[in-house]
């Protein structure tokens, strides 16, 4: 795993020199640059396959006609390898990267649907003039990019591109919606005006100032279903499985395993555990009074036999969210960020290279949103009016108000309101100033992705939707974010192409079955792990931010919420933010994640539109508090 920037066109050495200054925790091991005419390449290296200086980048062919910078791992490159040494092609290293080199002379851009891994790469054509940016299938690794009148400039990261003195931060208004809608910013839009995320499956060719996009591969649930006996197709899975872990174990480091104690990551760990004679490193997280399920994970630790480490981690998300802001660079409220980032942190102290089991919700229709769109009929029922329609109270009575909802609304809405904050509360929550700024609905997207998904079955269109949005935009996000912050590759063998491709011929039936989902891979992983393990229950790194928020926490986000810098930014409405905290304060609704959100949102601006660093927003805080600095 690697940092990678440049920019064609307009820029320097010096552009180059600040881009691996900020990219430097992605890649540690070594640092260089190359500059060209009219275009340059930088790059920050983690080494994980040949240590040597050899696989150091960017990297050119011998004859200068070439330059490439990538991030990520080509798990299949001695394949390809292979072929290009039987083609007449020389190399000097052992390094994925030389292949991408010169399968780019042999092969040009039709290189990208053999890749095999997890990727963003930047190529130089010197001989065309051309520049050609992509990205992996699934968007495991992240790349951004802004197109300046005379070029483009790139990068792993975004703020690398600030690097450009053509590039500044100033925020998207329509991103905010977005952000307040879903949680996170969907690309190919980022919080940044002008600055885009390449999407998932995506390339971007840059020639002599035309810039052209396409895309290479996206999930297809069109192709004919597998047919066989239920036994054969878990015999198939099972050894597909198999096939991807071994592959993602490939490096020249020892490689370890996040284990949060439920299914995907611990049949990850398990099948892991088998390909080698070696005990595993595993990881695992938690926190004293909610989220912690460190006991399952050290049972199957001990069931696969497993090198076990694990943390019980104090409740601090106020004092790391500036820097773990920095880092993820635009404001998401998922609650795992915390935790992911303690993890990785805790892991970095014994190895380089993780496994996830990231991946296994989105195809076998695991998530509970999934879930309530599909067990439930739909009945003619009157919908329940007012303005408060989202604020759901606890206990039975919002349970009632839930349960009304989803049989008075169709699938796609109950999917939907579980996923969004709803139009009508953002406006009751923003200033009319700011929504003045907002344009379309923000969950046209998502409503889009439901509508237009290549499904065989119209169930299956909520898993293109999380496929498409949620695991990109949201959990593959904060996966890199939060483990480079620590030098961390983190892989995710149940996003194997080749795999995924073959899950997705699945069978209704084979993913959701009894009111439940990931019914095959359940099958599989009986096979591996122990009966208690195979339970439903609630499952990974998570926080229990709404019980925080009753306390310390919440006296933060009351601070925050009352102070004047709060009220100047002209977004939220002051009297609102506070309303809704103590709405969730009186225990009567549960309201902590949107009044996390907008928190996290408020720390965001503090770091990238104030200027202000980590140190200098946690002192802000902490005086809001009135706590001393």
């Amino acid at each position: 795993m690697c940092g990678l920037g440049g920019y064609v066109g307009t820029g320097s050495q010096q552009v180059l020199d600040r881009m691996t200054k900020l990219l430097a925790h992605r890649g540690p091991d070594a640092q260089g640059t190359w500059l060209g005419d009219g275009a340059g390449l930088a790059h920050t290296r983690l080494a994980i396959l040949d240590l040597s200086p050899a696989g150091n980048q960017p990297m050119g062919d011998p004859g200068g006609s070439v330059y490439t910078a990538v991030n990520g791992e080509i798990y299949n490159f001695w394949e390809l390898r292979q072929e290009l040494e039987r083609a007449g092609y020389r190399f000097r290293s052992r390094s994925d990267t030389e292949v991408l080199v010169h399968g780019y002379r042999y092969w040009g851009e039709s290189i990208l649907p053999r890749l095999r891994g997890m990727f963003a790469f930047a190529i130089w054509d010197e001989p065309h003039r051309q520049l050609l940016l992509a990205r992996d299938r699934l968007g495991i690794k992240p790349l951004f990019y802004v197109q300046l009148r005379d070029g483009l400039v790139f990068g792993s990261e975004i703020k690398a591109l600030f690097a450009h003195p053509s590039v500044h931060p100033e925020m998207e208004a329509a991103a905010v919606d977005e952000y307040l809608a879903l949680g996170y910013v969907a690309s190919p839009r980022t919080i940044f005006k002008g600055v885009h995320a390449l999407p998932p499956g995506h390339w971007l060719r840059w020639r002599v100032g035309a810039l052209e996009t396409g895309r290479y591969w996206a999930p297809d649930f069109r192709q004919s279903a597998l047919e066989g006996s239920e036994d054969d197709l878990v015999d198939e899975l099972d050894a597909r499985l198999n096939d991807a872990v071994r592959s993602h174990l490939l490096a020249d480091v020892p490689v370890g395993v996040f284990l949060s104690g439920g299914i995907d990551s611990s049949l990850v760990a398990a099948i892991a555990q088998r390909q080698g004679p070696e005990p595993l490193h595993t990881f695992t997280i938690g926190f004293a009074g909610g989220g912690d399920e460190r006991a399952y994970a050290r049972q199957v630790s001990a069931h696969i036999g497993s090198r076990h480490h694990e943390r019980l981690a104090e409740p601090a998300l106020e004092e790391e969210l500036p820097q773990l802001l920095w880092h993820l660079e635009q404001p998401l409220f998922d609650n795992s960020v915390l935790p992911t980032h303690l993890v990785s942190q805790l892991a970095r102290e014994q190895v380089k290279v993780v496994l996830s089991g990231d991946g296994g919700d989105e195809p076998f229709a695991g998530y509970d949103w999934t879930r309530w769109a599909l067990v439930l009929p739909s009945l003619p029922l009157a919908p329940v009016g007012g303005g408060w329609q989202w604020a759901y109270r606890t206990g039975k009575i919002g349970v009632l108000q839930r349960l009304y909802y989803d049989l008075s609304h169709p699938a796609e809405e109950r999917y939907l309101r579980r996923m969004t904050a709803s139009r009508s509360f953002r406006h009751w929550l923003c200033t009319p100033e700011y929504l003045e700024q907002i344009g379309r609905d923000a969950v046209d997207g998502l409503r889009g992705l439901l509508r237009d998904a290549p499904v065989r079955d119209r169930r299956e269109a909520f898993l293109h939707a999380d496929l498409s949005g949620f695991l990109p935009d949201d959990i593959l996000f904060k996966v890199d974010r939060m483990s480079m912050a620590h030098s961390l590759e983190v892989r995710v063998p149940l996003l194997d192409h080749q795999l995924l491709e073959w899950v997705l011929r699945l069978p209704w039936a084979m993913r959701f079955r009894h009111g439940r989902g990931k019914y095959l891979l359940r099958r599989v992983a009986a096979r591996y792990l122990p009966a208690p393990i195979l339970k439903p229950r609630k499952q990974g790194f998570t926080v229990p931010v709404g019980r925080w928020l009753h306390g310390e926490l919440g006296d933060l986000a009351r601070a925050v919420f009352a102070s004047q810098v709060f009220a100047a930014r002209g977004i939220i409405r002051q009297d609102k933010a506070l309303q809704l905290l103590a709405m969730h304060r009186s225990g009567r609704y549960e309201l902590g994640h949107r009044i996390w959100s907008l928190v996290v949102l408020e720390t965001w601006c503090r770091v990238w539109l104030d200027g202000q660093s980590h140190a200098q927003s946690l002192r802000a805080l902490l005086a809001e508090r009135g706590e001393p600095v």
